[in-house]
């Protein structure tokens, strides 16, 4: 059922097509439809084309929303056009022409004529380009040209009245010779007036040049009516300036023009780009029509020729009756066919939605990727509900979800859409699918089952694109993990060349030259030797073997596996003279370890210990089952810092630096069951 101010938007366009067919009949019978009195200077036809046009557009808007300002304000210009139009034709014919009616009426009519002409059409049509296209304006500022459009009306509209019924009417140009009040209040309406009507377009202007997309094609199109009709104002003022302030029919017929191609933009503009949501009455309109069209030539089909003929046996109303009842059966049949048809003239694509459905079926099955995917479907969604905006969110669990928004490059404000659809299937929630509609319309029931059956389509490949982006993303992490493991394993090569290489170096330049020399002189020495000799001997033998033992630092130690990596670390403290650097709670010393885990904290606790410049200090301890290692003032760094981490890591330990301390902690359970070289009685692991 319709609103009350529906109802009454579209009884002012019905009385203003009644207005427009008067004003027809009394132009006819006047002046002539065809004098150029008729088409320079009253304006017909392109004036009743143009206002009405304009009453039905504004009744068309208000339909779609009621709290609309620019249907009530088209509505009232096309009515109040209409009706200046039709005054003015019976004003001049009443008085100039011998019509009907007493003079004094005429006169009373030709002042609503002027008070209602187009001074009001101007002035509204300035406000209306201000509200384009959401009913808004642009910014606070831009009232005062709303009050500027208001204040020239009424300046003019004062000028009228000052002026008077009798002088307005019996003149036949809009001319105030003779009365200065008039005059001034004229010129001062009409300058208000023109300047409203330029900033207004220069509104639009700066509304085009920010706007994008649907809403760009929307401005663009009103915004060239808009132009059209500020020329024309220009054109008509220059004219009449030029020629004495009366009205030319060339410069008349070019602003008339640009009226009538103005309504036709802001037609275009609301049926075409959907400027408002006037499909329905669109679609309803042109089944009533298609109806009507149907009933008019099935009476004069059947009623009039079968009625004929079957009136000398049956009489004319039984057969008028019948045939009627033949039409209305006959019509019903046709009827899913006809609303079809209107709802993809309306709709368009939108009113086939299996089709629509089939279509987009068709789209994800050949993109199944998640880059292709998401925007079909956000597009897809838009394009149903002609919506401002259209989120699809994918939700990829242990990661970043991911959001296409249609139309591309439209902002995405979390949690802003008016509708959302969830997708999901037997497993659970997969995503949503979320629309914002324009401001003052709701998503209707047949949008809502096409956004449901498109989630249902969409729910298994949103599947495969999470099943893809996981798949993905674990397709890199394995990667990452590859590169860390070459990472590790070049660094252990590396290094274990690097200590070969050392050891190979050391061995030739501090050990095997003693060996050497010792030899040569064991081999000229004599059989008998003095105790002196022997004693320097044995000496050179020993510092060679200290030298070996200090060399081979690196190398695993047969000690660690006898006796632990307290005793191991204890005795390489000593031969390094380094007694205050070491310190290893009781509970440790009492204690074996794992192999891997005893092994990982002697060599790391080796690396702090021989770059030792005085700072450094290593304390070894228990907590719980684990053995933890505190490295403070080591100078540890580059490759040996990232040996002592694969080491740790490898004996499923974990390293963390603060500052210039290390802490080592080693499970002190293996992770793997094994059993020491060498086990020694009542150890642990």
């Amino acid at each position: 059922m319709r609103a009350p101010s529906t109802r009454f938007a579209w009884v002012l366009a019905a009385v203003s097509l009644t207005l427009v067919a008067a004003d027809t009949v009394i132009v006819a019978r006047s002046i002539g439809l065809f004098s150029a009195r008729a088409w320079g200077i009253h304006g017909w036809p392109l004036v009743n084309l143009a206002a009405g046009g304009c009453a039905v557009l504004g009744a068309v808007i208000v339909g779609a929303e009621r709290r609309q300002p620019i249907g009530w304000l088209l509505g009232v210009i096309g009515f109040t056009t209409c009706l200046s139009m039709v005054t003015e034709s019976y004003t001049y014919w009443a008085l100039f022409d011998d019509g009907p009616g007493p003079a004094r009426l005429a006169e009373i009519l030709g002042s609503v004529s002027a008070l209602f002409g187009g001074s009001l059409a101007l002035a509204g049509l300035a406000v209306t380009f201000l509200l384009v296209p959401d009913g808004r304006l642009m910014s606070r500022r831009w009232r005062w040209v709303a009050v500027g459009a208001v204040l020239g009306y009424a300046a003019f509209a004062l000028g009228v009245l000052v002026l008077g019924p009798h002088d307005i009417s019996t003149k036949q140009a809009d001319t105030a010779d003779g009365h200065l009040v008039a005059e001034v209040l004229f010129a001062v309406g009409i300058l208000l007036i023109l300047f409203a009507m330029l900033a207004s377009v220069t509104c639009l202007g700066i509304r085009l040049r920010r706007a994008d997309g649907q809403e760009r094609r929307q401005v663009r199109i009103v915004a060239a009516g808009a132009a059209a009709v500020g020329v024309g104002l220009l054109v008509l003022l220059i004219g009449e300036a030029v020629h004495g302030g009366r009205q030319q029919v060339w410069t008349s017929l070019l602003l008339y023009a640009s009226y009538a191609f103005l309504v036709l933009c802001i037609a275009v503009a609301v049926l075409r780009y959907r400027l408002y949501d006037v499909e329905l009455i669109i679609s309803r309109g042109l089944v009533v029509a298609v109806a009507a069209a149907f009933a008019a030539l099935g009476y004069v089909g059947v009623v009039v020729a079968l009625g004929r003929a079957a009136g000398n046996r049956t009489g004319g109303f039984w057969a008028s009756l019948i045939a009627m009842t033949l039409v209305a059966l006959a019509f019903q049949p046709l009827r899913n066919a006809v609303v079809r048809l209107a709802d993809r003239l309306a709709y368009g694509s939108r009113a086939a939605p299996y089709d629509a459905l089939a279509t987009f079926s068709r789209r994800i099955g050949r993109s199944p990727a998640p880059g292709a995917v998401l925007p079909a479907i956000a597009a897809a969604a838009g394009q149903v509900v002609a919506a401002d905006r259209a989120v699809v969110r994918l939700e990829v669990a242990g990661g970043t979800d991911r959001v296409e928004v249609w139309p591309p490059g439209a902002d995405d404000p979390e949690g802003s859409e008016c509708l959302v659809v969830p997708i999901a299937d037997e497993h659970g929630s997969l995503g949503s699918i979320g629309v914002d509609v324009p401001a003052g319309r709701d998503v209707r029931a047949f949008e809502r089952r096409m956004l449901a059956d498109i989630a249902d389509q969409a729910s298994i490949a949103f599947r495969n694109a999470r099943l893809q982006v996981q798949l993905a993303a674990q397709v890199e992490q394995l990667d990452e993990q590859t590169r860390d493991l070459d990472a590790s394993r070049r660094r252990l090569i590396d290094a274990s060349d690097t200590e070969r290489r050392r050891l190979e170096s050391a061995l030739a330049r501090e050990v095997l030259p003693a060996m050497a020399d010792l030899r040569s002189d064991l081999s000229h020495a004599p059989a008998r030797l003095d105790e002196a000799t022997i004693a320097s001997y044995v000496e050179r033998v020993t510092a060679a073997l200290e030298a070996l033992r200090e060399l081979t630092r690196g190398i695993y130690p047969t000690l660690l596996t006898r006796s632990g990596v307290s005793a191991a670390l204890t005795a390489f403290a000593e031969r390094r003279g380094a007694h205050d650097v070491l310190s290893i709670d009781p509970d440790v010393r009492a204690s074996r370890y794992a192999e891997r885990v005893e092994a990982a904290a002697y060599f790391c606790c080796l690396e702090a210990i021989a770059r030792d410049q005085g700072s450094t200090r290593i304390s070894i301890g228990q907590v719980g089952d684990d053995l933890v290692v505190t490295i403070e003032g080591s100078r540890v760094d580059g490759p040996e810092r990232l040996g002592m981490a694969d080491r740790v890591e490898a004996a499923g330990g974990e390293l963390t630096e603060s500052g210039d301390r290390l802490t080592i902690r080693l499970p002190g359970a293996p992770a793997q069951t094994w059993r020491p070289a060498t086990p020694v009685a009542g150890a642990r692991g």
